[in-house]
């Protein structure tokens, strides 16, 4: 039985966060000196990427007079408090990472320069995030089904349409298309997830099985997956009291079943995000 809740998963896509973006002063030679740029404040879905706040900027920018070549918009990347940010996660997963939230706006830096090739990937643009999109859909589909036929039998139109009502914010279109997706089966295999630390670690993924409803004491919780795939979190008494388990800003309990946080708080490229903040 699917556990969605559409009123849930509407309330996530509409999650917001305020950014203010500063230009690198030392790059002024690329944007110019003829005049002194304000910051520009913007609402960014959580569920979007920096390269497409990168496409609205450039339009903005050219509005507004700054003489920046087209190519100079192909390696912009952003940093935060000096960290760059990997400009192919989601917008929301980022900021649980990186920021406190109670400062707000999220202070960024955008740089047309010096791309960190080391922290970041290469080509930062809106088609290369598209690619890289598409593919994080397919792994989610194989972690589901045991094979990417779901995505790869998506018409031009339905994978057009997938993202671009990304790219605009329209979640009813995105939902027409997705729900072909993820839609509860009992087929499901495993869980997409993924968990994140915050002092530089790597990504934890793991194959994280979606129990059937009627199988009730095998469904997991967030905790029990923690506690199987990061022990040190936990002492005799029970979690780290120091660490939150974050996704979408929301800190959750540990006794949230992991099939309905799936259902109703992925993000919209079908992975559960799991951020362990520290408080």
């Amino acid at each position: 039985m699917s556990l969605f809740d559409i009123d849930i998963s509407k309330s996530v896509w509409n999650g917001k966060i305020p950014i203010k973006i500063m230009l690198d002063p030392t790059e002024i030679d690329v944007y110019g000196h003829e005049k002194v740029w304000d910051p520009v404040y913007l609402e960014a879905s959580r569920c979007s990427y920096l390269p497409l706040i990168t496409k609205h900027l450039q339009q903005l920018f050219l509005e507004l007079g700054m003489q920046v070549p087209e190519e100079a918009f192909q390696s912009v990347w952003y940093d935060y408090n000096d960290k760059p940010l990997k400009w192919h996660y989601p917008i929301g997963l980022l900021f649980d990472m990186q920021s406190d939230s109670s400062v707000l706006p999220w202070l960024l830096t955008l740089h047309f320069k010096n791309l960190p090739t080391n922290d970041i990937l290469l080509k930062p643009t809106p088609e290369t995030m598209q690619d890289m999109f598409m593919s994080m859909m397919k792994e989610a589909d194989f972690l589901r089904y045991g094979n990417t036929k779901k995505v790869m039998n998506l018409s031009k139109h339905d994978s057009t349409q997938l993202w671009q009502s990304l790219v605009s914010g329209r979640f009813e279109e995105f939902r027409a298309v997705n729900k072909q997706l993820i839609e509860y089966s009992k087929q499901f295999r495993y869980i997409p997830l993924r968990i994140y630390l915050t002092e530089n670690c790597p990504v934890v993924q793991d194959l994280v099985p979606f129990n059937s409803d009627l199988d009730k004491e095998a469904i997991s919780t967030i905790g029990d997956i923690l506690q199987k795939l990061i022990p040190d979190l936990f002492t005799e008494n029970g979690m780290d009291s120091k660490v939150a388990i974050v996704i979408h800003g929301i800190e959750l309990p540990l006794d949230t079943p992991v099939n309905w946080a799936y259902e109703n708080l992925s993000f919209a490229d079908n992975f559960l995000h799991i951020v362990i903040a520290r408080k």
